[in-house]
């Protein structure tokens, strides 16, 4: 039987930034963004959209972009259950770490501490993230499940499933408990039940969100959960909710570990931290990006915000392209420390870029 594929004109895309040489167009970048700034002073969850490219209510594969709601779901279990794991150990959990030393070593001690193997792991073996091709031909790694950048998020699952006395094996099956704990704990804080679901590329099921759905869910990483939703959640959601804010705070906190050397999520958070500003950021597979700013000066209620480059993971777009938006919103020159994320060679006089947004001219209404 056939199948239907999207046209040009059915995708969500629209165009970024067309770089110029020597006046002549060369290529153009597509994706889709939506920013979003909370305005607590008209009610609760009433905001600003402050940016819209292509259709942002369009399904997105969250990829790793799930990673800190996967953990949510499981973390008061697996705290109570492992007292002797450490913060760091849990911000692994939900990194797409690049398998550096440090990360490596960490990982091994989740498996001293916890009684796992290695081989326990179905996510697929592979080399670390980052290594250049010439000490790769010198001294190739060996291929490691726990190279891999899910390897965390992995393992969390087989604990959840230890914890219930589950098979080990079965944690990637879509019908165990952890995938109906994130499922409930997502239908709550989005009113919606029904998610379309696939695999991802590390073997783990995931969930089709909306681009406004992930950055309002990122934004809310940064806020405090209040009483009234606490009185409204499932009673199997109080102990999550309790310990939201934790989950902001290991990515916040360990920086280095939720991506790695190189990482744009990484960057940010090192250099917003700098500058004194609440910022978290995530990196997910094909060209993702979630950045979730807390209250500050600038945005009292705070911010989130989802890019997704169109031609998939290509880092050096998508750096450009959140620090255009950054200092269209007023953050760059509110941080400065975020400016050291530009890229060399920007001022080549042969290139020209024009980029397809101005935030300052026109911000779309709710």
């Amino acid at each position: 039987m056939s199948q239907h594929f999207a046209q040009p004109a059915d995708l969500p895309w629209g165009p970024f930034y067309t770089v110029y040489r020597s006046g002549i167009p060369e290529l153009t970048i597509h994706g889709l963004a939506y920013a979003w700034a909370e305005d607590r002073s008209l009610y609760a969850n009433a905001g600003r959209t402050l940016l819209k490219i292509g259709n942002p209510q369009a399904p997105l594969w969250s990829r790793s972009l799930l990673k800190p709601f996967q953990l949510m779901a499981l973390y008061p279990l697996l705290r109570q259950a492992y007292p002797t794991l450490e913060s760091r150990h849990f911000a692994l959990m939900l990194a797409s770490h690049n398998g550096d030393a440090v990360q490596g070593q960490l990982l091994q001690e989740i498996l001293a501490l916890t009684g796992l193997c290695e081989s326990d792991l179905q996510c697929p073996a592979c080399r670390p993230l980052g290594q250049g091709q010439e000490q790769d031909e010198k001294s190739p790694p060996t291929q490691s499940a726990l190279n891999h950048p899910c390897a965390g998020k992995h393992l969390a699952h087989l604990l959840y499933q230890k914890c219930l006395d589950l098979p080990l094996k079965d944690y990637l099956h879509p019908d165990q408990p952890a995938y109906a704990q994130l499922r409930l704990l997502l239908g709550f804080l989005l009113g919606r039940e029904d998610f379309a679901e696939s695999v991802d590329g590390c073997g783990m099921p995931n969930l089709a969100l909306s681009a406004v759905e992930m950055a309002q869910l990122y934004h809310a990483l940064l806020m405090p959960v209040s009483r009234d939703v606490l009185r409204q959640a499932p009673d199997e959601l109080t102990d999550c909710l309790t310990l939201w804010e934790d989950i902001a705070a290991l990515m916040r906190n360990h920086p280095a570990l939720v991506g790695g050397l190189g990482r744009l999520d990484t960057a940010l958070m090192v250099s917003a931290f700098e500058g004194g500003l609440p910022l978290i950021a995530k990196e997910g597979a094909d060209g993702l990006l979630a950045v979730s700013i807390g209250p500050n000066a600038r945005f009292q209620d705070g911010l989130g915000l989802l890019i997704k480059v169109a031609s998939g993971y290509e880092p050096q777009q998508l750096r450009r392209i959140v620090l255009r938006l950054l200092e269209q919103l007023d953050l760059v020159s509110f941080c400065p420390p975020l400016a050291s994320l530009r890229l060399a060679g920007e001022e080549n006089p042969v290139l020209q870029t024009h980029f397809h947004f101005d935030l300052g001219q026109k911000a779309p209404s709710p």
